[in-house]
């Protein structure tokens, strides 16, 4: 610690002992006194008490006006009430017994109202503080009243609602107080003004010897470019630890762990010459895939004894929190606690998820983000040859569609002197079958030249049982022949025949793909897909372990026809997916061509293909407001059956 940080310690200190004690009251204690729930802000209602989050009392104190503690970080898993017994009860204080500037700033503008609008009133009407909230005004006739969609006026101070996204109101003003929600939410970087983040901290320099708080909360993302894992990292980064009910012994909860256990031999698990001692949540990996979660258990580190989460509020009522690291800047304290702590989410819940998610990363992404409140890390790397070659199925016949397929895409790469296209057959789940890959040399320049007609004449094409491609859809590119692609879809395309273009994938990506009009094109609608997206899936499925059942096989299971070439599966390799430094000085992971990949494209356009075909069944045929894969794999079924 610096010299001036101890005599700053030593100020509060002195300070402290001449000030009265009732005047001297924390955050948790003033919570505990003035605050009413009502139902429709926290799902329960009565009066405030630390009982239900435990964990939360010593980080609503840091915001007390005694404690020295300036910043203050949470990385932090779902259903914790962090929000409502931490920031909220903070704000209220701060109205009531604390008054200065603050801030709370949301990843945008409609959060931030409506926030304020369910919460922070709720807030203020029942704890007593309506009569605090008035603009302050020399101007007998203003109508002002101190409270609006974004702002909340109280003498001696001000709460100002912010989004991330807008410069403008981040620089606003200075505060004392700043709360941030949701922080790996924002932007890296807004137009040219910076970190929303730094922006928002620097708001507060001229507190900095002043009692200033900084609140950083959040679930964490991405590991490489997490907000929150990065501020949480240069503080102490404190556990919340337990005691075992039967031994006493304290630890932090966490999920299953292999081995690590110091408990005695007999309690080991024993698999032919290995032997471990797990701990952390423990459960019947077979069972809870059939539904039956009663297996589920927490075993303790130190005796190896095993209990439900009935104990959980007993214990936590005795937790504390102990820092695991020293923190790299004075008067910073952070803090990661995950949802097994929750109160409101069964331990077998999080394992729900966590059997549910199996190998998928996108699904694993959620249970480490919002089960265990930790960053989930990205693999870099690509597909590998020898996974996507052993996919060329011997006995599978070019041009011959099984009978389990459902409905058929095709898609077109545009090259300067051809068009490469490849025909897939969809099934259950995304059952894929490559068909046919063909190239068609020619003018691409040129609507009418034959290379085009071939691509179209595919429209028309009758496979095995009369089945015909159900939608195709043509890269359309950002070079000379994207013209003469929106062209040819405008004038052959029947409505069957649809552009294509692919879009960077940010932060905020959500869906896959969607549909945008075409200045001067009637007939046709541009179909936007983010390629990354399609290639992180299309990569999990082609390194799927292999089945030996022909009917037992994993989602997106992908074959393909004996007549693809050794070239075409060559370039479903020829991409990796690798760490880049973005211009704000972050860090992303993208994918990155090495040499000619054609057919990667292909897959990635026929994979948008098949959820465009799903999204138009699901809109338009089944009436859904959503696209929904297994409601349309479910009615293609039935209609196949019916048919049959």
């Amino acid at each position: 610690m610096t010299n001036k940080a101890k005599q700053i310690d030593k100020i509060f200190s002195i300070v402290s002992a001449l000030i009265p004690n009732n005047t001297l009251m924390t955050v948790s204690e003033w919570a505990e006194l003035n605050r009413y729930l009502d139902s429709k802000a926290s799902g329960r209602s009565g009066l405030f008490e630390f009982d239900n989050s435990p964990y939360c009392k010593e980080i609503a104190d840091r915001f007390s006006k005694n404690d020295p503690t300036q910043e203050i970080v949470v990385m932090k898993g779902v259903q914790l009430g962090f929000t409502t017994s931490v920031i909220e009860n903070a704000i209220g204080y701060s109205v009531d017994f604390d008054a200065c500037p603050m801030m709370f700033t949301f990843p945008n503008k409609d959060q931030a109202e409506e926030y304020k609008k369910i919460k922070i009133d709720g807030l203020i009407d029942n704890s007593g503080l309506r009569d605090k909230i008035t603009a302050e005004t020399d101007n007998r006739n203003t109508r002002r009243t101190g409270d609006t969609a974004s702002l909340l006026e109280f003498k001696g101070g001000f709460l100002k609602f912010v989004s991330a996204n807008n410069p403008k109101e981040l620089r606003s003003t200075h505060i004392k107080k700043a709360f941030m929600d949701e922080v790996d939410g924002y932007p890296d970087k807004i137009k040219d003004e910076g970190d929303p983040v730094q922006i928002v901290t620097s708001r507060t320099d001229a507190y900095s010897e002043l009692g200033r708080k900084i609140c950083y909360g959040s679930t964490p993302a991405l590991k490489h470019n997490s907000k929150i894992y990065a501020l949480y990292l240069k503080g102490d980064q404190r556990k919340f630890f337990v005691p075992c009910p039967f031994c006493g012994e304290m630890q932090e909860l966490v999920f299953y762990k292999a081995d690590g256990g110091s408990y005695d031999d007999s309690k080991a698990i024993i698999k032919g010459k290995n032997k471990t001692k797990p701990y952390g949540i423990m459960f019947n990996a077979d069972e809870c895939k059939e539904g039956n979660y009663n297996s589920v258990r927490y075993r303790c580190r130190y005796c190896g004894e095993e209990f439900q989460d009935h104990y959980k509020k007993s214990i936590e009522k005795k937790g504390e929190w102990r820092p695991t690291a020293n923190s790299k800047v004075p008067y910073y304290v952070s803090y990661h606690i995950s949802a097994l702590y929750s109160l409101t989410r069964p331990w077998w819940r999080i394992v729900q998820r966590f059997i549910e998610a199996g190998k998928n990363p996108e699904k694993l992404q959620v249970f480490y983000n919002l089960d265990l409140g930790l960053p989930f890390e990205e693999q870099t790397g690509g597909v590998e040859y020898q996974q996507v070659h052993r996919l060329r199925i011997e006995t599978q016949e070019r041009n011959v569609v099984p009978k389990e397929a459902l409905f058929m895409t095709c898609a077109a790469d545009v090259q300067r002197n051809r068009i490469e296209a490849e025909i897939k057959a969809y099934g259950d789940r995304f059952r894929c079958w490559g068909i046919d890959h063909r190239v068609f040399y020619g003018n691409t320049l040129d609507i009418y030249d034959p290379c085009w007609q071939q691509f179209k004449a595919i429209k028309d094409e009758v496979f095995t049982d009369g089945r015909k491609v159900d939608v195709q859809l043509v890269d359309s590119g950002d070079g000379e022949t994207q013209s003469s692609v929106y062209d040819f879809c405008e004038t052959f395309g029947e409505g069957l025949i649809l552009p294509l273009k692919g879009l960077r994938v940010t932060d905020r990506t959500r869906e896959k793909l969607k549909i945008a009009d075409l200045k001067d094109y009637e007939k046709i609608s541009l179909v936007e897909i983010y390629v990354d997206l399609y290639k992180n899936i299309l990569a999990r499925y082609f390194s799927q372990e292999e089945r030996f059942d022909e009917n037992d096989y994993p989602d997106g299971w992908h074959t393909f026809a004996n007549s693809y070439t050794d070239e075409y599966f060559r370039q479903l390799t020829t991409e990796q997916r690798v760490k880049a430094i973005t211009p704000a000085g972050g860090v992303k992971i993208q994918w990155v061509q090495h040499g000619r990949n054609e057919a990667f494209d292909l897959n990635v356009y026929n994979l948008a293909g098949a959820d465009l075909y799903i999204r138009n069944l699901s809109l338009y045929i089944l009436g859904l407001e959503n696209s929904n894969p297994r409601a349309v794999f479910e009615y293609l079924k039935a209609v196949r059956n019916l048919n049959a």
